[in-house]
């Protein structure tokens, strides 16, 4: 959970909840490493930084030795099917899929597109992909049949924990009470491109390239702008203003931001120092930041769960550091245990900067 790195310029993490709430509810996503995982029972959940998820099964005692659905974090992003196997598979052959007894699919080993270097095979009908997924949620039983050149093989798997993988799935993609959920399916409409050259419009002309398209940054999940953008903009002195902006894929409750610094319409991107296991490091995103214009200093507070009673909390003062304006880290304080209990004044959580016993 460690990630980046508070003192709270309110001097409470209370006050640094609301703060947030009215923030993005007015104006305007994990550490730098905001990957996810779970086990939950037989079911496995992976999330990447770009909040790609798989769900997937093992059985190390067979030569498929892994079965799972994977889904990109876009709001229109297919479910594919996807196996990883000791041995390809014949050319020619079926694989079967059956839930509890009941064949509910079945692809020719000519229909997966397969990646030798990994040994995955995928397969990404929509209709067929979604109806077995539907049936393993129901189902407790999976048995894949299939050939290799080792001849006919049946793997079986549990599928105790899948409805709760999917749902944490969900989760980490923010897709709960959504249409386009996998298990914690609601009414809530999945959100349209409407409305995104509008974002565009938003983001200052010289930031532009760090927004537009695919694979782009600071893009959300599918190459646009986020919704909400979010953000500030702040003179630090008569030449140079700090430029803060929402930059990149969140997840359901953490949400990362960019900061620059502007001179003569050039933009710098900023590096936030933290502290980290091995010493002094850097970032690139703060977590649900905040701007305390007074006091000129960015607050972040990357929650391990939506509670926020478990995380990481970092400020930082923004200086002349070396020829120019940086950041410059304040404090840090970490608590790994989720249990529930708060602490508004932070007291209780680690304090990582200033080290203990530096008075600086």
């Amino acid at each position: 959970m460690r990630q980046q790195p508070i003192r709270s310029p309110f001097g409470a993490l209370a006050c640094l909840c609301m703060a947030l709430a009215g923030l993005l509810a007015t104006a305007m996503p994990l550490p730098a490493d905001a990957s996810q995982f779970k086990r939950i029972r037989d079911v496995n959940v992976s999330c990447n930084d770009a909040l790609r998820c798989d769900l997937f099964i093992t059985n190390a005692r067979v030569t498929l030795f892994t079965v799972g659905f994977r889904r990109a974090a876009a709001f229109d992003a297919p479910v594919a099917l996807y196996m990883t196997m000791r041995e390809p598979l014949a050319a020619g052959s079926d694989v079967r899929f059956s839930i509890d007894g009941a064949e509910v699919l079945t692809v020719p080993s000519g229909a997966f597109s397969y990646r030798a270097a990994i040994s995955e095979y995928s397969y990404a009908n929509q209709d067929e992909v979604r109806a077995l997924f539907g049936a393993t949620k129901a189902g407790e039983r999976l048995q894949v049949t299939f050939r290799t050149r080792s001849g006919q093989s049946t793997a079986p798997y549990s599928l105790s924990g899948v409805v709760a993988g999917a749902i944490f799935m969900d989760e980490v993609q923010g897709r709960v009470g959504r249409e386009d959920a996998l298990a914690a399916i609601g009414a809530v409409p999945a959100p349209a491109d409407e409305g995104q050259m509008a974002a565009m419009d938003a983001v200052p002309a010289g930031l532009r390239r760090y927004y537009e398209g695919e694979g782009a940054p600071c893009a959300d999940f599918d190459g646009t702008v986020p919704d909400p953008l979010g953000g500030f903009s702040a003179d630090i002195d008569d030449e140079v203003r700090l430029v803060g902006l929402r930059c990149g894929s969140g997840g359901a409750y953490n949400a990362p931001f960019a900061f620059w610094t502007e001179i003569d319409g050039t933009y710098y991107r900023l590096p936030l120092p933290v502290m980290t296991d091995d010493g002094p490091g850097a970032v690139m995103v703060a977590w649900n930041a905040i701007w305390d214009a007074e006091a000129r200093q960015v607050t972040s507070f990357f929650k391990g769960r939506g509670i926020g009673d478990c995380g990481t909390v970092t400020s930082w003062n923004v200086g002349e550091v070396g020829f120019g304006y940086g950041f410059v880290l304040a404090e840090m304080r970490v608590k790994d245990e989720c249990d529930g209990v708060f602490d508004e004044t932070l007291e209780s959580w680690e304090r990582v900067w200033p080290a203990a016993g530096d008075k600086s």
